[in-house]
């Protein structure tokens, strides 16, 4: 993309103002566009905890794909009760000696289906009810303290924590022209066109079923042609 005489700017994007010509208004400038891809993904949602960010990557994950095979053997938690923690939680199953899923509700709050066939692994112990308060290491994690509703709190002993309680969409700025739905995803569909026109999305911000890296550069792909022949049908 450089090579063709792409620039990159590197500033926080404020509004985008929609017309024949686009304007992305920035923190320090404004740039006027034919077309616009939207593709700022999504964030990992944190505990909220003392040290996270510290962990992240030296004990602490959000993908059982890409950081499972690490934890062969070990002791490992997964925070959450949704499908995404219990999907974790199973696929983990098969290559760590000890899975915890901790979850703050008293139930868990994923498909049925998923939750049966959690409960049938030896390996795996739910224990609801509970949050995480804090993390137990120095250069690396080593455990993690939960406490429950009646304040008494203990440690469990893990190599490693998968923190699966759902994504952050980048899209708040993009409101006023493309539409959201209640998670603050945009509501595109396999396109990756929007209702309105020149403004396309791409990647995990929007509406999707599956997440992963394969995804999201396909949609690339998907948008920058129906950029480009959104382009040759105004010119």
């Amino acid at each position: 993309m450089l090579e063709q005489g792409a620039d990159v700017e590197s500033c926080e994007v404020l509004e985008i103002k929609d017309g024949d010509i686009k304007t992305v208004v920035t923190d320090d400038s404004e740039y006027q566009c034919k077309a616009v891809i939207i593709a700022t993904g999504a964030k990992h949602r944190m505990l909220g905890i003392k040290d996270e960010e510290k962990y992240v990557g030296e004990g602490i994950s959000f993908c059982a794909v890409c950081d499972g095979a690490f934890y062969k053997n070990k002791t490992v938690a997964v925070v959450g009760g949704g499908n995404s923690a219990l999907q974790e939680a199973i696929l983990l199953s098969d290559l760590a000696k000890k899975v915890y899923v901790v979850q703050n509700l008293d139930f868990l709050t994923g498909e049925k289906k998923l939750s049966d066939q959690l409960y049938k692994l030896e390996n795996v112990e739910v224990i609801t009810g509970v949050t995480v308060e804090s993390f137990v290491g120095d250069s690396e994690l080593r455990g993690i303290v939960i406490k429950d509703s009646a304040g008494e709190s203990r440690e469990l002993s893990v190599d490693g924590l998968f923190i699966a309680i759902g994504l952050i969409p980048q899209n708040e700025a993009f409101k006023n022209v493309i539409e959201l739905d209640g998670r603050g995803y945009a509501v595109i569909d396999e396109t990756c066109e929007s209702a309105t026109r020149g403004i396309f999305v791409a990647g995990d911000c929007r509406t999707k079923k599956i997440r992963q890296v394969t995804t999201a550069a396909s949609d690339g792909a998907t948008a920058a042609l129906a950029a480009c022949d959104y382009i040759d049908s105004i010119e």
